[in-house]
C-alpha cells in the first residue's frame, strides 16, 4: 500500500511541475495588458474626455452635450419619447462640426430607436425633443 501511495504522489508532483510552466505563460498574456498613466488620464480629463465611460452612456434632450465619446462603427440611439413629433440627434466631432444628424418621427408612444454610423473618431452628442420638454436617451456604441 505504501508503494501505491508513493506512486501516486511522484505521478501528482511531475504533473504539478508540468503545468507550472503552462500557468506562467498565461500569467505572462494576462500581465502585459497596459493602463494609460495617471498623467494621460489626467490630461484626457482636463479636456471633458471620459476614458472609462460606460455602455450605454445616458444622455437627456435639452440637456446639453453628451460626455465625448470614442466611437468607432455604428452608434444606437433609444429613448422612450414622452411627446409626438420629431427628435433631432446631432454628432458632433471635436471642432463643434456636425458630422452626421439623424431625425426620428414618433407618431406613437413607446420605445423609439435609430442606428447611425458608421462614425469613427471622439464625438458628443447633442439632442432636441419637439416640445423641448427634455427626457432620457441611451447610447450604445
Amino acid at each position: 500500500m505504501k508503494k501505491y501511495q508513493k506512486t501516486a504522489i511522484a505521478v501528482l508532483s511531475t504533473m504539478a511541475m508540468l503545468l507550472v510552466p503552462i500557468q506562467a505563460a498565461f500569467a505572462d498574456e494576462v500581465a502585459t495588458t497596459t493602463n494609460p498613466s495617471t498623467q494621460e488620464v489626467q490630461r484626457l480629463e482636463a479636456q471633458g474626455i471620459d476614458l472609462f465611460a460606460q455602455n450605454p452612456l445616458k444622455g437627456y434632450f435639452e440637456g446639453g452635450y453628451s460626455t465625448d465619446i470614442y466611437l468607432r462603427g455604428n452608434v444606437t440611439i433609444q429613448f422612450y419619447n414622452n411627446a409626438l413629433g420629431e427628435y433631432v440627434i446631432n454628432f458632433e466631432n471635436m471642432s463643434g462640426n456636425v458630422v452626421k444628424s439623424a431625425r426620428v418621427v414618433a407618431s406613437n408612444y413607446g420605445l423609439q430607436s435609430i442606428t447611425i454610423g458608421p462614425l469613427n473618431g471622439y464625438h458628443k452628442i447633442v439632442a432636441y425633443s419637439p416640445t423641448g420638454g427634455g427626457g432620457e436617451y441611451k447610447i450604445y456604441y
